[in-house]
């Protein structure tokens, strides 16, 4: 034996309940246990505790002081609305809804032309309150519906609203905020791409939060749709060009939230046929000509045509969901989709190929800008945006 060392002995024996019969010894287990002396506790550094909520929180009093708007329940119940926004879903599928936050139900209304309200319910001023908004509206905001929400004295309440007459109208957001005034307070929070939500307001001021990879530096994924859908109406003639621009626009700012990467390019408009180039996909024969299609609905403002600007609007989605390139020209129309262009494997020192697919297809689009293509875009599905052609 060794000093510090203990033996432990066990015995075994088998009792009979049985008279006259002796218990039995079955054997004699020893263990030896050695006593180990501690180890000195390592000691962890505590760990650092990143607050988005306290970043956020900040910056939304900040956001809320520029825009004139009062009020510590507002930005708490605000914060945790964004919260929620980021990677909203109903039934596994997600959703992007706009959310108004306003005072004066009765000056918004009359602000916003051919407009409906539908009240949903009310509650304290709490964060648990625009939650519940949110559960009870979002599924139901919709085809021009957006979720509002009305600071009454003491309670929240919410529901939608909804304006406008045709697919041309002025949306709620471009008539309260872009063309907001300090006189009518307002406030919008929604996603401007998957990863991104901008909290914007009548006074101008504006907030961006990003959830995903992106770097903040990246452009602006709005400015760069904005330019491409510029380019796309160079060749629409007269007072016609803003407002096809306009229904562009409105189509890629639901793909943005949608976090659906696509690739799209604009022919010049000396270009009647597709080129060659382009064959390895769907030509749309004719070719769809939004213009005309415009044209008809500002001068009938007829059900049938604002029905099939809004149909079109759904189909170039579509179009622009799928894999491939998305051909527009710059007269407004839509020449083909899902088109597929031969890329040079581009690698790296070690032989590793740079970028996806749709990457490398871009980079094919951008050598081909300024000869057969007038204009060139890229999102991919985390909300990155370039541009290649002319700016305004």
């Amino acid at each position: 034996m060794q000093d510090g060392d203990q033996w432990l002995y066990t015995t075994g024996v088998n009792k009979s309940n049985e008279p006259g019969v002796p218990s039995v010894l079955l054997g004699i287990s020893v263990t030896r246990k050695q006593n180990f002396k501690p180890k000195s506790k390592i000691i962890k550094p505590a760990p650092e505790s990143v607050s988005i909520h306290r970043n956020l929180s900040e910056a939304l009093s900040s956001f809320l002081r520029n825009e004139k708007i009062t009020g510590s329940e507002t930005k708490e119940a605000l914060v945790s609305l964004v919260g929620l926004l980021s990677n909203y879903r109903e039934e596994r599928q997600r959703l992007f809804p706009e959310v108004f936050v306003f005072d004066d139900v009765s000056g918004i209304l009359k602000t916003l032309p051919n407009s409906e309200r539908v009240i949903i319910g009310s509650g304290p001023k709490t964060p648990a309150t625009l939650g519940l908004a949110l559960k009870r509206c979002a599924p139901l905001a919709q085809w021009g519906w957006s979720i509002y929400v009305l600071r009454a004295v003491n309670r929240f309440e919410y529901g939608l609203l909804r304006c406008g007459l045709t697919a041309l109208s002025l949306t709620a957001s471009e008539l309260l905020i872009e063309q907001g005034h300090e006189s009518l307070p307002a406030v919008l929070v929604r996603h401007i791409s998957q990863h991104t939500i901008e909290v914007s307001g009548a006074c101008q001021n504006s907030l961006r939060i990003h959830f995903g990879v992106t770097e903040e530096s990246a452009e602006d994924p709005l400015l760069v749709a904005r330019n491409f859908c510029s380019s796309i109406v160079t060749g629409v003639q007269g007072e016609l060009r803003e407002q096809v621009r306009n229904f562009y626009w409105r189509v890629f700012a639901g793909v943005l939230r949608s976090g659906h990467g696509c690739l799209a390019t604009a022919l010049k408009t000396n270009k009647t046929t597709l080129p060659s180039k382009f064959s390895d996909g769907v030509e749309i024969t004719p070719p769809l000509d939004i213009a005309a299609k415009v044209s008809s609905l500002l001068k009938g403002e007829s059900c049938e045509s604002d029905t099939k600007l809004r149909a079109t609007a759904a189909l170039i989605r579509g179009m622009l969901y799928t894999d491939g390139v998305t051909v527009f020209r710059a007269d407004g129309s839509v020449r083909a989709y899902n088109v597929f262009v031969k890329t040079p494997r581009e690698a790296s020192a070690d032989g590793a190929t740079l970028g996806g697919a749709r990457r490398r297809a871009f980079g094919t689009l951008c050598s081909w800008v300024g000869r057969e293509l007038h204009s060139a875009f890229f999102l991919s599905q985390d909300g990155h945006a370039e541009y290649r052609g002319r700016t305004r």
